[in-house]
C-alpha cells in the first residue's frame, strides 16, 4: 500500500515519542566501537600512530570497528561531538574514519536499524540513480528531456522539452516554483505533468531556484531511459550492490504513482553510511564502479548560478551560498559549512538530516533525528535566536581530527536578519491548483503580497 504524508507525519511524532523514551543515559555520552589497539584509549598522540583503516564491507556485513585514536581522532573530542549532537535531537549519530565506525550515539543500538526520514536527502539519492543510469549508458544529463519522456502525453512545448537532467540536478531549471504549490502537487496530482506545465520564470542554467516536485522529473527521465520502475531500478543497480537490503528502505509515490523525488525516502542510517562511502570512494564499492568519478566530481562542484550547491548534494567548494529561498533567496559570503574543509559535500535534509562526506579528511558522518532548534544547547544559549547546531557541531568534529590541522571558523555569532518574507516564494495563486480553489479578490491579495 502507498503510503500518503500523514505517514510520514506519523513517523516523526513516532520518533518523538521514542526520542522521549530514551534515557538520558544514552543521550548523555556515545558508545565508542572496540578499536583494533585496545580501543583507542590510553596515553600517546594520535598523530604519532600508522592509522588503521577497514575495508569495503562485503554483502550486508557491517562495517568494521575501531577506536577514535586508531584513526587520528581524539577520544574525548569525539565524544563530546556525538553527545551534544544526541542532547540537540539526534536519532542517529555515526562516524566513520578510513572505512572503520568509530563512534555512534547512545541512541543508535535502538534506531540504527530503524528506517529513518531523510527529508530532502532523498534529492541526493536521486542524484545517484541519476549517475547510475548515466554510468551505464542509459541516458546523459546533458540530453534533452524530450529524449527519455512522453512529451506528446505531457503536451510539452519545445522550450520544455530542451531542458536537461543538469538543468534539474542542478536546480536551475528555471521553471516557477513556490513551496506551497510544489507540496500540494507532490501530495495530490501528478507532479511531473505539473512542474512541466509550468511558465517559466528564469532562464534555464541561469538561476538558483530550490524545487521539490521538479526532482521528480528525474525520476521520470530514468523511469524512461531504463524501461522499468524507478524504485526497482535503483534497488537493483544502486542499494542492493552496497549492501542495503529492500527491508532497510521506504520510498513514497506521488498521487500519479511516481517515486517522490524530493523527499520521503526513509532509511536505516546504516544504510545512509553506507551511500555516503560510495560517494567517498568515487563511486566504487570494493572491485564495482557503480558511479563515474567525473560525475561525482561535477556533482560536488557548484556552479555559477549557486557556488554551494551541485547535482543536488550540497558543497563547500565554493566561497559563497544560496539557500531555499525561505524567507527569502539568500545569498551567503561564505561556504555551506565553515567549519568543514572546502572539498566536503553532503546529502542534506530538512530538520537537520546530513550525510557529510569530507574526502580530504577520509570521513563519513551521518547525523539523523528531530529537529535541533526543538531542544536547548547544551554549550549555551544566545539572547533570542537558538545557536547553530550545524556551526557547533562540525567544530567539535573536526576538533577530534587530532592528526591534520583543519580550520577553525571560531565560535559561532549571529546577525539579527529582519528581511520580510516573500511571499511569491511560498504560493502562486496564479498556477494550479490554485487558481481554481481561491476567489478572485483573496487571490489578488496573494498577488500583490508577492510583489
Amino acid at each position: 500500500m502507498r503510503r500518503g504524508f500523514g505517514g510520514s507525519v506519523r513517523a516523526v511524532l513516532a520518533l518523538a515519542g521514542l526520542a522521549v523514551a530514551l534515557s538520558a543515559s544514552a543521550c548523555a555520552a556515545p558508545l565508542l566501537p572496540s578499536g583494533t589497539r585496545g580501543g583507542g584509549g590510553g596515553s600517546g598522540d594520535p598523530a604519532d600512530l600508522e592509522p588503521v583503516s577497514c575495508a569495503t564491507p562485503v554483502g550486508s556485513a557491517d562495517f568494521a570497528t575501531a577506536g577514535a585514536q586508531d584513526v587520528g581522532l581524539d577520544r574525548g573530542d569525539l565524544a563530546r561531538a556525538v553527545g551534544y549532537a544526541s542532547a540537540r535531537g539526534a536519532q542517529s549519530v555515526r562516524v566513520y574514519r578510513h572505512g572503520c565506525l568509530v563512534a555512534r550515539s547512545g541512541n543508535d543500538p535502538l534506531t540504527e536499524n530503524m528506517r529513518l526520514p531523510g527529508w530532502s536527502m532523498t534529492k541526493g539519492v536521486v542524484s545517484m540513480v541519476v549517475g547510475r543510469a548515466e554510468e551505464l549508458g542509459l541516458l546523459s544529463v546533458d540530453d534533452p528531456i524530450s529524449a527519455y519522456l512522453d512529451t506528446a502525453a505531457l503536451d510539452l512545448d519545445p522550450a520544455h522539452a530542451s531542458l536537461t537532467p543538469r538543468h534539474f540536478l542542478t536546480q536551475t531549471s528555471g521553471l516557477r516554483m513556490a513551496w506551497v504549490n510544489d507540496l500540494w502537487a507532490a501530495g495530490s496530482q501528478d507532479s511531473v505533468a505539473d512542474v512541466l506545465s509550468r511558465p517559466f520564470q528564469a532562464e534555464p542554467g541561469s538561476t538558483f531556484l530550490y524545487a521539490q516536485t521538479a526532482v521528480s522529473v528525474l525520476v521520470a527521465v530514468v523511469e524512461g531511459a531504463s524501461g522499468e520502475d524507478f524504485q526497482d531500478f535503483a534497488r537493483r543497480e544502486l542499494f542492493e550492490p552496497i549492501g542495503i537490503p529492500r527491508s532497510d528502505w521506504r520510498w513514497q509515490r506521488d498521487a500519479a504513482g511516481t517515486t517522490q523525488g524530493f523527499a520521503f525516502l526513509d532509511m536505516t542510517p546504516t544504510a545512509w553510511a553506507r551511500l555516503g562511502h560510495l560517494l567517498l570512494r568515487e563511486g566504487r564499492w570494493g572491485t564495482e564502479q557503480l558511479l563515474d568519478p567525473v560525475y561525482i566530481q561535477q556533482g560536488r562542484t557548484g556552479t555559477t548560478a549557486n557556488a554551494g550547491y551541485g547535482f543536488l548534494w550540497r558543497t563547500n567548494s565554493g566561497g559563497w551560498n544560496i539557500d531555499s529561498g525561505v524567507p527569502y533567496y539568500k545569498r551567503t559570503e561564505e561556504p555551506n559549512w565553515p567549519g568543514l574543509p572546502r572539498d566536503a559535500f553532503a546529502l542534506s535534509g530538512l530538520f537537520d538530516q546530513i550525510v557529510i562526506v569530507v574526502p580530504s579528511l577520509d570521513m563519513v558522518v551521518v547525523r539523523l533525528g528531530l529537529p535541533t532548534e526543538v531542544f536547548g544547547d547544551p554549550l549555551g544559549e544566545s539572547p533570542g535566536i537558538r545557536p547553530s547546531f550545524t556551526w557547533r557541531f562540525d567544530r567539535l568534529v573536526m576538533a577530534a581530527v587530532a592528526d591534520t590541522q583543519v580550520h577553525d571558523p571560531g565560535p559561532w555569532s549571529h546577525e539579527y536578519d529582519d528581511t520580510p518574507l516573500d511571499v511569491s516564494n511560498i504560493i502562486e495563486p496564479a498556477l494550479p491548483p490554485f487558481e481554481v480553489r481561491i476567489p478572485g479578490s483573496l487571490g489578488e491579495l496573494f498577488a500583490l503580497a508577492g510583489r
